[in-house]
């Protein structure tokens, strides 16, 4: 009787032991196949490294911190031509813009180069003073004054290229596009010749465009002005009697948006010996309105820019200090085929003496609920004074979600706060200008001019903001990718 009941026990456990297997089995194929045992690795992958780390999370990466990660842009070159007649007051003038633009999706590894071509029609006024004071022909103090303003309306097309040979299609495109624009202004400018030249060369030779895949209108008023003094050393009239009398009173280069070396006041009256010392300050604030539609996705994005701009230096002998602030807010709502609110974005630049800095806030919109809370907080339709004037100074305000604003928060915050993907990029920033023009009084102020200018970014360091964590924060991350 002790043996049968042993018999029976040693197979009811080996039985048993047979059913956990099949069951620990059965889960860890389960885990395998809904990809679950991958997430349960990243998470214990994170918190070895935050052990690691002392407790310290902005090195380490947590799943939901990797689905937090935004597209950036590393590479921004851009290459501007603008052309200004000016009569009086007045300006009128024709520009061109071609821009490079890279970017980097950090979850995908997916890499995009865009090409945008805009030409532009500038119509502006400005005015200006100036006054000098000689002592004895050989101390000479001069200053000038300017202010105006420019209406911009331009047009364009982007076109987006993705694979290994992206960067050999874009610059290809590239060249094809400063050609085809060449060749439609002889067309345009080159009188009835240039008109049956340039067409026929674009016939038989000109360059093959392809539709684009975005097209691009944008509207811009920019206001500005500029003061600048100077003295400088020599005899005031060194040619006796060719010079103008009224040369202290005459603002050079005053009809048109000063570059910097319309900044710098002349000799005052000085051929011969001088120490150039010279200051000089402008400021420039600038309204844009950019719309865009993708004509791949039947996306449209409309983008309202708000731009403040100082430029600074001083010359003694050689040339002095020189520097440039500049803060540019930006405001996106971008809306899919159908129409619907699907992402608003909130950029934010400073550019300090040769590093800018881009903060970007994308909120990805899904449900009515959030088009609903979106249009409320921007409606100014809030219990709130503090959302109402949040309303104002939306470009101004980096809008990233760092901190939980709290239950009692705008419900279109805490989308922000929840889903928002914001990245901090810092680049080398680099812009060059030459300027070219003449100018004559033949009973009024004409003259023309030319200016170029180069514009680059390269990205030296790039951030993100992690998923919430426990105690309510969102912490800044290296992002590799994007470096």
């Amino acid at each position: 009787m002790n043996v049968s009941v042993k018999c029976r026990d040693a197979g009811e456990g080996s039985l048993n032991y047979i059913v956990v297997a099949l069951l620990v089995a059965a889960c860890v194929g389960t885990i395998a196949l809904s990809g679950l045992g991958t997430r349960i690795s990243d998470w214990i992958g994170y918190a070895v490294c935050v052990a690691g780390n002392g407790g310290d999370e902005r090195e380490c990466h947590s799943p939901a911190d990797l689905a937090m990660q935004p597209t950036c842009t590393v590479e921004l070159a851009v290459d501007g031509y603008a052309g200004t007649i000016e009569a009086l007051i007045f300006s009128v003038g024709r520009d061109w813009a071609f821009m490079r633009t890279t970017s980097i999706d950090p979850r995908t590894g997916e890499r995009v180069v865009r090409i945008t071509g805009i030409r532009g029609t500038v119509a502006g006024v400005g005015t200006g003073l100036g006054v000098g004071v000689n002592v004895g022909n050989l101390v000479n103090i001069g200053a000038d004054a300017s202010v105006g303003a420019n209406l911009r309306i331009g047009n364009g097309d982007a076109w987006e290229f993705r694979g290994p040979d992206a960067d050999k299609k874009a610059d290809e495109l590239r060249a094809a596009l400063v050609e085809q624009y060449s060749i439609d202004e002889v067309k345009q400018n080159g009188g009835l010749l240039g008109r049956l030249g340039g067409t026929i060369y674009d016939v038989f030779a000109g360059p093959d465009i392809p539709e684009p895949d975005v097209r691009r209108r944008e509207t811009e008023l920019d206001a500005f002005g500029t003061l600048s003094a100077g003295v400088s050393l020599g005899w005031s009239n060194p040619t006796g009697r060719h010079r103008s009398p009224d040369r202290h009173t005459e603002s050079e280069g005053r009809h048109r948006k000063p570059a910097v070396q319309d900044r710098l006041p002349d000799s005052r009256g000085s051929d011969s010996i001088s120490p150039n010392l010279r200051a000089w300050v402008g400021i420039d604030g600038q309204e844009k309105l950019i719309v865009e539609d993708n004509e791949r996705t039947g996306e449209s994005t409309a983008t309202m820019m708000l731009r403040g701009e100082t430029n600074y230096g001083e010359q003694h002998v050689a040339d002095g200090n020189q520097g440039q602030l500049t803060a540019m807010g930006a405001l996106s709502v971008t809306t899919d085929k159908d129409g619907r609110l699907s992402q608003i974005t909130f950029a934010q630049t400073h550019i300090v003496n040769g590093r800018a800095t881009v903060i970007t806030t994308a909120v990805p919109i899904t449900t009515d609920e959030q088009r609903r809370n979106a249009a409320d907080f921007f409606s100014g339709i809030v219990p709130t004074a503090k959302i109402a004037w949040q309303n104002l100074s939306l470009t101004w305000n980096d809008m990233a979600p760092t901190q939980d604003p709290g239950p009692d928060a705008h419900p279109f915050l805490r989308d922000i706060y929840q889903n928002g993907k914001t990245s901090r990029m810092e680049y080398a920033h680099q812009r060059n200008d030459a300027g070219y023009g003449v100018s004559a009084k033949l009973g009024l102020k004409i003259g023309a001019s030319l200016a170029i200018s180069t514009t680059d970014r390269a990205a030296q360091d790039a951030q993100y903001l992690g998923a919430p964590t426990a105690d309510g924060r969102r912490l800044y991350k290296n992002l590799e990718a994007c470096r």
